[in-house]
């Protein structure tokens, strides 16, 4: 497969939709990569591990489980900057694919061929992003792979972000969907050393939407608030990246019209964002980044092929209870799933059982003890369910 692109539906007509992963983890110029700079710009950027990851999650999910019957999937390109490449592995045809380098050059020459090949009236542009990034005002560029190559002037190895969405007026395509998952703070050593008069590069010149084309309708959802700082986890899928999956599984989705499940651009920011703001989700990471949209449109995004499945947060209604309680689900009289109680020997854990649940109606039950047993009926529904399991 030619260039960037590690899947092409070589049947799709112009109705359909074009990706744009990229996810970048090592750097050659920061502390731990082959070359590191002395550059005082880079000097609390470290090495990442989790952007690779999630990238190839974002990228098999948007070929393996992605779909819109009036724009499904047509290419999708991928670059990773990794500490030990591998190829990708195609879901569906378990392809292997090498993948290239995401340097500056590569996401400017792979942001050309997006455009190019969703330069229809009908299409639908998808771009990811997960790597540092850093803000100079209220813009942000986004870091490559080679970030500070050019010591001089070091933003020349950065995408300016919100030029490319201003500049995509420029691109036909009615639909344009942005994820962002990078750090959004300021740099004041990079401002006082290299100035503002470049953010990065711009691909795409441009602002305004120009005669004749139909008018587009676009979403921007960024990982954390602009000034903030964006959290990962070491070895792992990132929070923001996580939670965007786990809406479109179920609990980003509504059904308003008919019996198909829909997620929109608006559902799936309320979704991500509630998500990130739970214990039993989060973590020791609760509350640390808050997702956010700059100008979007709410339009449909992606229609679930099955049963939407959605976070259930059960737990008793004195949270030390459930440092020592064993939660069940059954369904039907089943028993489904069951979260043994913790070990007593352990840091009491406070925090809700939060299984993932199709939608459907089941019974928890929380067991205390002999004459301890606790119970509720529920319907597991999008967005979410919560439960208190009180003391009988």
């Amino acid at each position: 497969m030619a260039g960037f692109t590690v899947h092409m539906d070589e049947n799709a007509g112009p109705s359909s939709t074009h990706a744009l992963v990229i996810g970048v983890g090592a750097y050659t110029h920061l502390n731990g990569g082959p070359s590191p700079t002395d550059h005082p710009g880079a000097a609390r950027l470290r090495q990442l591990t989790s952007p690779p990851l999630s990238a190839r999650a974002f990228a098999t999910w948007m070929i393996d489980q992605y779909h819109d019957a009036r724009r499904p999937l047509a290419t999708l390109a991928l670059l990773l900057s990794e500490a030990a490449p591998t190829p990708f592995v195609h879901p569906k045809t378990q392809a292997e694919h090498l993948v290239e380098p995401a340097t500056i050059d590569n996401i400017v020459h792979a942001i050309e061929g997006w455009k190019d090949r969703g330069d229809h009236d009908e299409a639908r542009l998808v771009f990811y992003f997960c790597g540092h990034g850093v803000s100079l005002g209220t813009d942000s560029s986004l870091l490559a792979a080679d970030m500070f190559a050019d010591r001089n002037s070091p933003l020349n190895g950065a995408l300016h972000f919100e030029a490319l969405v201003r500049g995509l007026n420029n691109c036909r395509a009615a639909q344009q969907v942005f994820f962002v998952d990078a750090c959004r703070e300021g740099s004041d050593t990079l401002v006082n050393t290299v100035g503002r008069d470049t953010l990065g590069r711009v691909v795409v010149g441009g602002n305004l939407r120009p005669d004749g084309f139909d008018p587009r309708v676009h979403a921007v959802l960024y990982s954390t608030m602009l000034r903030a700082a964006a959290v990962g986890r070491a070895g792992g899928v990132s929070l923001f990246t996580d939670a965007l999956l786990r809406s479109f599984d179920g609990s980003a989705s509504e059904n308003t019209e008919d019996s198909v499940w829909r997620v929109t651009t608006s559902t799936l920011l309320r979704s991500v964002v509630r998500f990130m703001q739970e214990p039993s989700f989060a973590g020791t990471l609760v509350g640390a980044s808050t997702p956010t949209s700059g100008e979007s449109f709410d339009f449909d995004f992606h229609e679930l092929k099955g049963t939407p499945v959605v976070p259930v947060y059960i737990g008793c209604t004195d949270p030390e209870d459930n440092a020592r309680a064993e939660f069940l689900c059954k369904r039907r009289g089943a028993e489904t799933l069951r979260r043994p109680p913790p070990d007593p020997d352990e840091e009491p854990d406070l925090r809700e059982w939060a299984p993932f649940l199709p939608l459907g109606q089941y019974k928890v039950e929380a067991v205390l003890g002999p004459e301890d047993l606790r119970s509720k009926k529920l319907d597991a529904r999008p967005p979410f369910f919560r439960v208190r399991l009180a003391r009988p």
